[in-house]
């Protein structure tokens, strides 16, 4: 392939869209609508503001709307210091050198069960405040539509029938942090009831494993009317205190109708409108420290405060959540008529069509955008309907987590990286803590799940979650990696560092050399996955956790040197990762999950974690080494059998860091298969991603669909850029506008066709940067601070 370089500067603008609902039928352009009511809870219509989170049904005559927010975690467990694995350290060292995996498990619970823990303990439940119920005369329905914006964040549902056509629009402002509901009417006038329940509902098989107790956690409940309002509070059965930390005591929520055209009555629990033809309604949900003192009158007095216009409330909002989304945006040549398809539309034509895969990357990311706000989304982002969420809708740290939170800085959206670091160094004692007990370490451990605290008690025989040390590792790198996005050093020195040097001290402490004078992980953990050989998870050397104690020390080095610090620390962390045991390959040529004696590689299995390397950041070892990469592009295809068995199988997020890895070495069409079946499976008609199959209400992989786009079209470290890395022969001609890059770079646009190629990159700083395109030559450029530069390729 010969390819010509041109090069000139130009100014690129970005193109704005109009969005404009005019009657049941219009759509936004940047958006989606559906052709019905939700069946279940999960098909809800979502919007979020990162504090309050609702979810709207979409049913004309019987409309749910359940109300969210980012603090309700339901208290089940008080906190522990974890088991005292530490102790007895040696003795669970030296039952894993003698192959005794099982027995380490299992003697972790049975020193638990000694300690008090009486069973596993799981976190703390993310749990729905209540359920906003809208009741009203059936009729007729002529026309139905519910629609989301993307960007505004406006929810709708619209109808007509015998009596006239009717909306209601929904959002929850960031402005204001206030729920905004508007009722309204054409024709006819709006006769509807009001009021507020509890939710009751249970994921199927999942209340028992929590041991709730016949209130489910909730002690007692109390609604009822006030000042043209509804007020909710909830107590909590179990709040804890530990340590001078408690959790919340339960949560109150108000209602109230700020301003209609109509008559309004109100009963005992109840708000009956009559005769309206507008009307807004306010809401908010807040936890409490303090039951014993209600909030209730003053978040209704609140509410009063705002303005009683709806499009003043929504200008608000849009200034800050419209330019979040906007940052980024992907054309792959689809026409109008395609884009605005329903989303049932969408989904039936599959994965691979252009026009879903535009609406996916869309709809990913504005559901983690109304996610983010207080905390990272968790595993069910801001939403849910259930008292038992699958996996108490925690954060889980060893793969759900870093992966719908995989695109924030690629897109442009450095600041909803924030969250997940405050959340971090909230509970950084709690992980010191972690270090200490579990290791006799000094540093930090960061366990493979929290939700209300940090301390590692979750943990089981089969699931040895304490022998698990890649999580502070793992976080380091994007505390570091958000300094090479952004090149803000303040950052880097105040935040990134201070965290990055406590991972390191931990593998100071905890690392230990063998008789050939390499460390030994011991003990160790590949995330769910057992040798083939041996049913326990427990093991000795997992493939992840060298690699990222490897990426942590390359990148506190080089985070020391760009400060000039750390002149004593450098040498003890360039002597540490000489001793790092070498990345193996087994009998077939594939990379080895577990580095250890005659462990043998399962690769029937969900997660890649050995591939950890090839997840973002390129692993210099994996790249420079042809038979490392040879043996990760094997291990790709034997991880595959099982994913194309299944059409893409169960667990989304597994599929999208194998994706991630497919895509680092070149992989195109692997690469692409695996973004089809995410298409093709794993979403709701309202446009919201699942664990499996069409099952399971969770966001993992509204971060890693569009975070795998981007990296398939451009990938980045300081000082190179590899454009159309993995694009897939499919794409024929496209384009993608406001791509970050590492080195302090936004992709303005990059659009290709089958003739050309052409980047207008916009940097920081000066600075020089290779450029490189497929297999072609690398080029040099240079970048002038804040002047757009065009680079075209050409092919002959």
């Amino acid at each position: 392939m010969r390819i010509f370089f041109l090069c000139c500067v130009a100014v690129f603008s970005f193109l704005s869209c109009k969005t404009e609902i005019n009657d049941v039928g219009n759509v936004p352009e940047r958006g989606f609508h559906s052709n019905r009511p939700a069946n279940i809870w999960e098909e809800s219509l979502v919007t979020g503001n990162g504090v309050m989170g609702a979810m709207v049904m979409g049913d004309p005559y019987r409309e749910s709307i359940v109300l969210n927010h980012a603090l309700l975690y339901l208290p089940i467990h008080s906190p522990r210091k974890p088991v005292s694995q530490g102790k007895n350290l040696e003795k669970i060292q030296q039952m894993m050198l003698d192959g005794k995996y099982t027995e380490a498990s299992k003697f972790i619970v049975d020193l638990a069960n000694s300690e008090g823990y009486q069973g596993k303990h799981a976190t703390d439940l993310f749990v729905p405040a209540f359920q906003f119920n809208i009741s009203s005369d059936t009729s007729s329905v002529k026309e139905y539509n519910r629609t989301v914006d993307f960007t505004t964040g406006e929810v709708e549902v619209k109808w007509e029938d015998n009596n006239g056509i009717y909306s209601r629009k929904l959002f929850i402002s960031r402005a204001d942090n206030v729920v905004a509901l508007r009722l309204s009417s054409k024709k006819g006038s709006i006769h509807t009831t009001l009021n507020l329940s509890q939710i009751m509902r249970h994921d199927a098989g999942r209340k028992k494993k929590f041991t709730l107790s016949e209130k489910n956690c909730i002690d007692k409940v109390e609604s009822g009317v006030m000042e043209n309002g509804l007020y909710f509070k909830a107590w909590y059965e179990r709040p804890w205190e530990f340590e001078s930390r408690k959790s919340f005591k339960g949560y109150e929520g108000v209602v109230k109708v700020v301003n209609m055209d109509g008559d309004i009555e109100m009963n005992s629990d109840q708000i009956v409108i009559n005769g309206a033809t507008d009307v807004l309604i306010l809401a908010r949900v807040e936890p409490s420290d303090n039951m014993e003192i209600s909030k209730v009158p003053d978040m209704m007095k609140d509410l009063s405060l705002y303005p009683t216009n709806y499009a003043e409330l929504l200008d608000a909002h849009k200034k800050i959540h419209k330019e979040l989304f906007e940052r980024v945006s992907i054309d792959l040549g689809v026409s109008k008529e395609d884009r605005m398809k329903s989303s049932e539309e969408l989904l039936e034509a599959g994965g691979s069509n252009p026009a879903l895969i535009e609406k996916i990357f869309d709809a990913a990311r504005y559901n983690v955008i109304c996610a983010t706000g207080i905390n990272p989304p968790n595993l069910q982002g801001i939403w849910g309907a259930t008292m038992t969420p699958p996996w108490s809708g925690d954060y889980t740290t060893n793969g759900n987590l870093p992966v719908v939170i995989s695109h924030y800085l690629q897109a442009n959206t450095p600041e909803l990286m924030l969250p997940l670091f405050d959340r971090l160094e909230a509970y950084m004692e709690d992980f010191k803590v972690n270090a200490r007990e579990l290791y006799n370490c000094r540093g930090i451990h960061v366990p493979s799940r929290f939700s209300s605290h940090g301390l590692n008690n979750h943990f089981d025989a089969t699931w040895p979650m304490t022998f698990w040390v890649t999580g502070a590792a793992w976080y380091s790198l994007f505390y570091y990696d958000y300094y090479m996005y952004t090149l803000d050093k303040e950052f880097l020195q105040k935040r990134a560092l201070p965290f990055m040097e406590q991972a390191a001290l931990f593998y100071e402490d905890f690392l230990k050399e063998g008789a050939d004078g390499k460390y030994v992980f011991n003990p160790s953990y590949s995330p769910e996955n057992h040798p083939a050989n041996h049913p326990s998870q427990a093991c000795i050397n997992a493939t992840m956790d060298v690699m990222a104690a490897n990426a942590l020390l390359r990148s506190v080095i080089e985070a020391s040197q760009v400060l000039g610090v750390n002149q004593d620390k450098i040498p003890v962390w360039e002597s540490m990762q000489a001793k790092m045991p070498s990345y193996m390959l087994n009998e077939n040529g594939e990379i080895r999950e577990w580095m250890w004696k005659d462990l043998q590689d399962n690769h029937k299995h969900r997660h890649a974690s050995h591939l950890f390397g090839l997840y973002d950041f390129h692993d210099p070892l994996i790249m420079k080494d042809k038979d490392l990469l040879e043996g990760c592009k094997r291990a790709v295809n034997r991880r595959m059998e099982i994913r194309r068995q299944d059409n893409g199988g169960i667990m989304a997020f597994g599929m999208i860091q194998l994706a991630f890895s497919a895509c680092a070495l070149g992989e195109s069409e692997t690469a692409y298969d695996m973004l089809t079946w995410l298409g093709n499976s794993y979403w709701n008609n309202n446009m919201v991603s699942t664990h499996d199959p069409k099952k399971t209400f969770n966001l993992d992989i509204c971060g890693g669909y569009p975070s795998l786009v981007m990296k398939m079209l451009v990938y980045s470290e300081p000082g190179l850029i590899s454009l159309l890395p993995c694009k897939p022969q499919q794409w024929r001609s496209g384009h993608i506008n406001g791509v970050a890059l590492r080195g302090g770079i936004i992709v303005q646009e990059l659009s290709w066709n089958e003739k050309e190629v052409k980047v207008t990159l916009l940097s920081k700083i000066d600075q020089n940067v290779k450029i490189q395109l497929r297999e072609a030559e690398m080029q040099e450029i240079v970048l002038k601070a804040d002047t757009p530069a065009t680079f075209s390729f050409s092919y002959e």
